[in-house]
């Protein structure tokens, strides 16, 4: 890759004769966007400001950069421009929301047309610097390096997401979901056809954006409104920073910047509403990983494995059905895969690496401090990995992730999470860590195994699988953790055996037989096989709820280790007619795994579980109770909860416990009781005042004093309290009450 020298001084500061090409688009999209401002009706005006906003936020400042330090825009130029974009906006957002907390100034950061003018005047002036910088004795252009595509075959690949969104919207307003069953058996056809016809991997690129549009846009496009998971959170918070026209960080969703900055952002300067910016803004954006993907990939494999590795990714609905509606692991998972990028891309100029890598890692922390905690782990093992090859090996390239850089990320991690955030801190070494720590290695404890016990029927799990298709995707996802294992351990063999003498038999063995496509780099790059590893150890988080996610966990970790799997199926072969047994064999994997063959058999893709509650109740395990009662309300429940309303004194402070039960929502009386809650107290059953025991407390015969996420509790047993007032029951729910 050629670079100019990012540390020479100009020695003449002028006015270049000629303007940059990048500087000029940059600032005629600034000034299209200020046009779009001016109170004037013209038709296409709302597009162009749409259009203009989302270029602002996404793309402009890190043109400007790369076009500045690199002589070539290349597709890795292209998603560094991009991941620098959205991590400077994100900057820019959150300080300018700090300085209006901190001056107290009468202008709101989140209004129009104060927002869009903080943009442009910043992009503005990263245009006048990079102009200003630009030697006018370099004869050098930046050249745009991509490949001359047939617009025919742009034109087929375009169609695939504009056909995934046809067939949501079908959905949505005749019922009809056989167009998007149907479509999304063409979009798995579609790597199967570049693979095959594209002898060069021209269209690989290209190919890998249009199928990764189009599953992360059919499953956006389609919703009508947030009415589950992490999104309805990340809406509220933005939502607010938009009507109070500022932004307050507290606890953990309210702290991120990429929750709330960024979605204001892009709501106010492309003029959209906020729930279009979940919708598209960051569906499109994330588009970005796969291709990551792939050119990571790329540097280590061959090209129809990067290819395939980033089509695996993507296709899987632990991706793009649960990672398009939450932006905060989205965005975490983007930086994390542009972090990853950075630190093996070693043909980066230095000093523009260290700029990436320091703002990616805390564009991680911005984002969502569950990644961020699994990142600086994974590197922490890479790093360890690395300093023992380099002392037990001979002839590996030494690590570029220093010990300086992995302190670095640890002070930052702290002072961020400690003082900058709202007792983040505590939380993630409380919670994370620990269940890292015992959740790592498939044990009865580990997560893993608990997640399994609690969704298969046939182990007496409190869930039964929603589907046939649903069952499908769970079992291709054991598979596919199987394949990635065999894939690590044989990258490692041949790692090892070229360092180790002793082991050349070995050697020769998988280079015949098994990496025929594996790039001699990985013999002597300890960067990607160590933090390929650090990512990997977090594979059986993957498996279920807990408070790492299934979702975001798959997602992150297969960013970098989806090539291993690949590259177990590809080695699949008969000596008379090559791999086309094993490409079959990735096609079929694909469309089983991601359950579509029995859904459009069945018709039947319902994610709701079955759920036997009668037999949870009258004799499930205490995890199985909690998993019941976290996402059910009991009738009991609601008639003790209207009781109390009703009858309690008004200012009565009532103890209950974590998972206890109740709501107001359904109480129609004219005298409603002002009463708060309290933590229920262990350290006496005859404590003075009221105690509410919910049926989840009373069933379980728990005590749950922490919630450590999604259905996991720290609690205590439940007293009797025998001796106290009885002032109402139901059988399950009771009220109990002591004078003294």
């Amino acid at each position: 890759m050629s670079t100019r020298v990012i540390s020479a001084v100009p020695t003449a500061w002028i006015r270049p004769p000629t303007m940059p090409g990048p500087v000029r688009f940059s600032l005629f999209v600034l000034g299209v966007h200020l046009l779009t401002l001016l109170p004037v009706a013209v038709p296409g005006l709302s597009v162009a400001q749409a259009v203009s906003g989302f270029l602002i936020l996404s793309f402009i400042p890190g043109y400007l950069l790369v076009s500045y330090v690199l002589d070539e825009f290349t597709l890795t130029g292209f998603l560094y421009a991009v991941g620098f974009s959205v991590a400077f906006s994100m900057f820019v957002g959150s300080a300018a929301n700090l300085l209006y907390l901190g001056l107290n100034t009468a202008v709101l950061p989140f209004e129009q047309p104060t927002t869009s003018i903080l943009y442009v005047w910043a992009s503005a002036m990263l245009s006048i610097l990079v102009w200003t910088l630009t030697d006018p004795n370099d004869t050098q252009t930046f050249r745009v390096r991509f490949p001359d595509y047939d617009v025919r075959v742009l034109a087929l690949l375009a169609s695939v997401p504009a056909f995934a969104v046809t067939g949501a919207t079908f959905i949505n307003r005749y019922a009809f979901n056989e167009l998007t069953l149907f479509a999304i058996v063409c979009i798995a056809l579609v790597p199967v056809a570049v693979y095959a016809f594209d002898k060069r991997g021209t269209y690989y690129p290209i190919a890998i954006a249009a199928v990764s549009s189009a599953l992360l846009l059919q499953n956006t496009v389609i919703m009508t409104y947030l009415g589950r998971g992490d999104g309805l959170g990340e809406y509220e918070y933005a939502n607010a920073a938009l009507q109070n026209g500022f932004w307050i960080p507290a606890g953990t969703f309210g702290s991120m910047p990429r929750i709330v900055t960024l979605q204001s952002a892009y709501s106010l300067l492309t003029d959209t509403s906020l729930l279009w910016v979940f919708k598209l803004a960051h569906p499109i954006l994330f588009v970005t990983v796969p291709l990551i993907t792939y050119v990571i990939a790329a540097r280590y494999f061959s090209k129809d494995i990067a290819f395939l590795s980033a089509t695996l990714y993507i296709f899987l609905p632990r991706t793009y059905q649960i990672i398009s509606r939450n932006t905060r692991t989205g965005g975490a998972i983007m930086f994390t895969a542009l972090l990853l990028l950075a630190i093996l891309d070693t043909d980066l100029p230095t000093r523009l690496r260290q700029l990436f890598v320091l703002t990616f890692f805390v564009g991680v922390l911005m984002s969502h401090y569950g990644v961020s905690t699994l990142v600086v782990f994974a590197l922490v093992v890479a790093y360890v990995a690395n300093v023992l090859a380099a002392y037990l090996l001979d002839n590996k390239r030494s690590s570029d992730l220093s010990f300086r850089n992995v302190a670095l990320f640890g002070v930052l991690f702290v002072v961020w999470y400690e003082y900058m955030t709202d007792g983040v801190y505590d939380f993630l070494v409380g919670a994370f860590f620990g269940q890292i720590s015992g959740s790592l290695f498939f044990t009865q404890e580990s997560t893993a195994v608990r997640s399994v016990q609690l969704a298969t029927e046939s182990t007496g799990g409190a869930f039964g699988m929603p589907s046939g298709s649903y069952e499908v995707m769970f079992v291709g996802h054991l598979l596919l953790g199987v394949f990635t294992s065999i894939g690590i351990s044989l990258v490692y063999l041949r790692y090892f055996g070229h360092g180790i003498p002793y082991l050349l038999d070995i050697q020769r063995w998988i280079d015949r037989n098994v990496f025929p496509g594996l790039s001699d780099d990985v013999l002597e790059d300890s960067n990607y096989v160590h933090l390929a590893v650090g990512m990997f150890l977090f594979f059986p988080l993957s498996f279920g709820p807990q408070i790492l996610s299934a979702g975001r966990t798959f997602a992150l970790v297969m960013v970098i280790v989806a090539p291993l799997p690949v590259l177990v199926l590809r080695s699949m072969r008969f000596e008379r007619i090559g791999s086309k047994p094993a490409l079959g064999l990735l096609v079929a994997f694909l469309l089983v795994t991601s359950g579509f063959v029995s859904a459009a058999a069945t018709h039947d893709v319902s994610p709701q579980p079955t759920i036997d509650g009668e037999r949870i109740v009258e004799s499930g395990s205490t995890q199985e109770r909690f998993a019941y009662y976290r996402e059910s309300m009991s009738r009991n429940s609601i008639v003790a909860s209207n009781f109390m309303l009703a009858h309690m004194p008004d200012g009565a402070t009532i103890q209950r416990t974590q998972q206890g039960k109740f709501t107001g929502e359904f109480y129609t009386g004219d005298r409603r009781a002002n009463i708060g809650f309290t933590a229920l107290d262990n350290s006496a059953e005859s404590a003075s005042g009221y105690v509410y025991l919910s049926e989840p407390d009373t069933v379980s015969g728990t005590n749950t004093r922490g919630h450590l996420g999604f259905v996991f509790y720290t609690y205590d047993p439940l007293p009797s309290y025998t001796g106290s007032n009885t002032v109402y029951t139901t059988g399950h729910d009771r009220v109990h009450f002591n004078a003294n």
